[in-house]
């Protein structure tokens, strides 16, 4: 959206009212409110240019103001965002405190960033459906409060000669439009709100709103749904209950007007960034690395899945998702196998997956990704930051006999993955050699055995987060479990839709359960020549 160019006060106040700009005067500063899109960079360089000439109007319109036309009527107040509007005169209210390297993490993500045509896909967005009488004005404290304690709340990037740094910017109250949508418009509205891409190079990459939805009577104020997003370049999975936990407290804290009672936190993100160039400088971290290559058989190469399109770059793709959920049953005996081999539900698992991809491959040695928490030091137990790395398991079948021996195999390499995960996983590519170059195949496995992440705000019902899946494939193939409370094992597949079709992925799907099941039967069995993996 492209605001005109107003050319006096008048001109600036019709547009700002036919946008629902809502102005509030807070002593010398001017606050506005407005829903997610209204504003761009030209509307508010006009705001910022003609501020001394709104605060006047504003002022003598009367205290309770929060827009004005031009004769200056008020409008009723309305809670929602408040952001500040700095003049010439206020100093620059996004200084840069800290500038420090990125991790090698960071700096890959903005990369992709930039080429990918669907940014949205490295948006880590979620939603949570507060039931209950919300304190807006107590939650827009908490968010700012949040980012004074979060410092990657309020980081952006900075590109320079010497690569992609980034920069902490000086505390500021955070935006939280407030928007009214149909309840049938409800999912459509937090999706796209939460697909605007970020300027990671102008702004932090965090930001927050409130929706409601329209009912006979107009909007319902005791049910409201709040939607969070921030770049994966600053967040991962494991920081999502510690950045709900803060928030809760300091809203708590908002209500009551006593203090948050939250100990400081020992460390910052960046302080794991200088760690990180110390770690990738050792002599022991490079050996460690030779010596992981040199166990690997004798001209390993990456596996190619067959595709059902020739292969594009993945920046172009704007991915496909499926749900399935594998039944309680299955899943117990999963468990039960894991526990006589003393094996993970995730070595077995992955066993089965890996199997399934030599199926479809042939490939002797098959490469997943996996993401794991890299949090190794506890001062980083409770700090808001991307600690989380993707692990590469580059599992040998050639010579295996059985399930058990499979699994076992899948097991060890799992586990030499965890000593290695404070590695990025591009450090880890480049000394695989010039055959991972560009990695043409990433197929990524997870299984997510932590807690939802849950909201608990004062005087409100407790609320899960729910992910909101946006456009954009990260990789060929992703399989996310998780595990629900009724036994079963929930299942999120995310695949380039430029590449599969969805048929085919769900015949994988069938295939690897069908094959799962028949594994877990006859586990001390020579495994299923190819071709006849998954057959009944």
């Amino acid at each position: 959206m492209t605001a005109p160019q107003p050319a006096d006060l008048d001109d600036l106040l019709r547009e700002l009212r036919r946008r629902d700009v809502r102005l509030t005067v807070r002593g010398g500063q001017l606050d506005y409110d407005a829903p997610a899109d209204a504003l761009d960079a030209d509307l508010l360089a006009a705001m910022r240019r003609l501020k001394p000439a709104l605060l006047g109007r504003l002022r003598r319109a009367g205290p309770a103001v929060t827009s004005a036309g031009p004769d200056g009527a008020a409008r009723p107040a309305d809670v929602g965002s408040v952001d500040a509007v700095p003049g010439d005169d206020d100093g620059d209210d996004r200084r840069v405190l800290v500038t420090a390297p990125t991790s090698v993490g960071q700096a890959r993500q903005y990369q992709i960033t930039r080429e990918t045509a669907f940014p949205q896909v490295l948006t880590v967005a979620f939603r949570l459906t507060l039931h209950g009488p919300l304190d807006r004005a107590a939650l827009r404290r908490a968010l700012a409060d949040l980012t004074v304690r979060q410092a990657a709340l309020r980081t952006r990037l900075a590109v320079r000669d010497d690569g992609v740094w980034q920069q902490v910017l000086a505390p500021r109250s955070v935006p939280l439009p407030v928007r009214t949508v149909a309840a049938d418009d409800l999912d459509r509205a937090v999706e796209e709100w939460a697909s605007i891409p970020f300027a990671l190079e102008r702004e932090p990459a965090f930001r927050a709103a409130l929706f409601q939805t329209d009912g006979p009577t107009g909007p319902d104020d005791r049910r409201h749904e709040l939607a969070l997003a921030i770049h994966h370049g600053f967040v991962d999975g494991w920081s999502a209950q510690p950045l709900l936990d803060d928030l809760a407290e300091f809203y708590r804290a908002a209500v009551t007007g006593h203090p948050a009672e939250l100990p400081p936190l020992p460390a910052e993100f960046v302080d794991f960034c200088r760690w990180e160039v110390e770690y990738l400088a050792r002599p022991e971290t490079h050996r460690m690395l030779r010596e992981w290559v040199d166990e690997l058989p004798a001209g390993t190469v990456p596996m190619r899945l067959p595709t059902d399109r020739p292969r594009v770059p993945l920046t172009t793709d704007p991915g496909g998702v499926l749900h399935h959920t594998f039944p309680p049953d299955l899943v117990a005996a999963v468990s039960a196998y894991g526990v006589s081999r003393g094996a993970t539900p995730y070595a077995v698992f992955a066993a089965a997956f890996t199997w399934l991809l030599h199926d479809l491959t042939g490939a002797p040695t098959v490469n997943l990704v996996a993401s794991v928490a890299n949090r190794t030091d506890p001062r980083y137990d409770r700090v808001v930051g991307v600690f989380a790395q993707a692990a590469l398991l580059l599992v040998p079948v050639v010579g295996v006999a059985s399930f058990d021996e499979l699994v076992r195999r899948t097991a060890r390499v799992t586990w030499q993955a965890l000593a290695r995960q404070s590695v990025p996983s591009s450090v880890q590519i480049a000394a695989l050699g010039e055959a991972f170059t560009n990695f043409p195949c990433r197929v990524y496995f997870d299984l997510l055995d932590m807690a939802d992440p849950v909201l608990r705000l004062a005087g409100l019902e407790p609320a899960p987060a729910r992910d909101v899946v946006l456009a954009g494939s990260r990789g060929d193939l992703t399989w996310q479990l998780r595990p629900l409370p009724e036994g079963g094992m929930a299942l999120l597949i995310e695949y380039a839709t430029n590449l599969f079709d969805a048929d085919t992925v769900v015949g994988w799907l069938d295939r690897y359960q069908r094959l799962l099941s028949r594994l877990l039967a006859a586990p001390d069995a020579p495994l299923p020549r190819a071709g006849d993996a998954g057959a009944p």
